[in-house]
């Protein structure tokens, strides 16, 4: 991960720590050795658990809507609106969405679970 890093950038290096990840410091460059379980907590229990956001927020913004029958123009239209969304705002619900789901499958025991080998 380079050291010039945007505002996200930053974020996304402080979550990466918060997983596991112990970086170490080159001229440019901050690299980590990749390690079993530092990348489970990032793929299996962020990152999944993020892209599920996505859906989610696709979900709510084109198809749940209050009518049961509707024309073809009017889905349209909402699914142009979802993808014209800025990145920013998906990305936030994604994540919002993300801990959300990570910190309600803590509380009920069921993740981390164990690996199978």
């Amino acid at each position: 991960m380079s050291k010039i890093q945007t505002v996200d950038d930053q974020k996304e290096f402080l979550r990466l720590k918060e997983d596991g990840h112990i970086f170490t410091e080159s001229k440019r460059d901050f690299v980590s050795e990749l390690k079993p379980q530092s990348s489970r907590n990032t793929q299996l229990y962020r990152t999944l658990l993020h892209e599920f956001g996505h859906y989610v927020h696709y979900l709510n913004v084109v198809l749940r809507t209050e009518q049961n029958e509707e024309d073809y123009d009017s889905y349209e239209k909402r699914n142009d609106y979802y993808f014209s969304l800025p990145k920013v705002e998906k990305e936030k619900f994604a994540h919002q969405y993300a801990n959300k789901l990570k910190k309600k499958l803590i509380d009920h025991k069921i993740i981390p679970f164990e690996r199978i080998d």
